[in-house]
């Protein structure tokens, strides 16, 4: 089954996450892309009011110094792999950069490829109806959050925002309404008392994601059509975190790293 990944340029947890679902893979990754934000500097100033200035600083420079190492990296062929670009060159995968995924001309790439599954792991872009339509087993994504609860954006901030004891990992299908289709796999994790946001997200995106995907893949690839219904009008849905929830996860006893 031939595979194509649509993902952001992180450099915090994506690479190891690619890492570990590539070296396990029992099916063919046609190719991986890293899809522009086209909201980024909604986000940077999003951001920027709910961090604090102090928070966000140390996250830029922690940001430039992971793109200061890849560069490095790539320059003196270091082995570590800092960026996906260097995942993909490891395991031979193909890399592109997208701008609008709902082109004609990127429909067109995937039809070239005879991609039969597409998985977002953090695409920054909506897919569209044609788009969605396009792979004959369908589009996938990996939810941080255990779906119908927590929709939306920073599903582990708020988890820790408002006490709850635990979290995990849903892989479902994708719908045109976002996190809103039928689940394939879902994986649960407790929430620790000493847990931060980062070694939240952390043990999420490198631990639990990597296995919940493959699984989930897996799932498709023997023919095994099982889905966890998700009803959202059971659940939540959650948006930007802002300065008021940020003092609630403060208040909680919770650390943003």
């Amino acid at each position: 089954m031939r595979v194509f990944f649509l993902t952001a340029d992180d450099r915090v947890f994506l690479p190891r996450f690619c890492d570990l679902v590539f070296s396990d893979a029992e099916f063919e990754v046609a190719g991986l892309a890293v899809v522009k934000d086209p909201h980024v500097f909604r986000f940077l100033v999003n951001s920027l009011r709910f961090l604090g200035f102090w928070q966000f600083a140390r996250e830029a420079l922690g940001q430039l110094q992971l793109r200061a190492s890849g560069f490095l990296g790539a320059l003196f062929g270091s082995q570590k792999r800092s960026s996906l670009k260097q995942v993909c060159r490891r395991y031979d995968i193909e890399y592109f950069t997208v701008e609008r995924i709902n082109s004609k001309s990127f429909r067109q790439l995937l039809r070239d490829k005879k991609i039969e599954l597409l998985v977002s792991a953090a695409c920054p872009q909506i897919l569209g109806r044609k788009l969605l339509s396009l792979p004959p087993k369908g589009c996938i994504n990996v939810h941080y959050g255990l779906l119908p609860r927590y929709r939306g954006l920073f599903p582990s901030f708020w988890v820790l925002a408002n006490g709850e004891k635990e979290t995990g990992v849903s892989v479902h299908y994708m719908v045109k309404e976002i996190d809103a289709g039928d689940i394939l796999i879902q994986e649960k994790a407790a929430i620790k008392p000493e847990d931060t946001f980062y070694s939240l997200v952390k043990r999420l995106k490198t631990e639990l994601g990597p296995k919940a995907l493959l699984r989930a893949i897996d799932k498709i690839r023997n023919g095994d059509s099982s889905v966890i219904p998700n009803n959202i009008q059971d659940g939540s849905y959650f948006g930007f975190p802002t300065r008021e929830a940020m003092k609630r996860f403060r208040a909680a006893g919770r650390k943003w790293s």
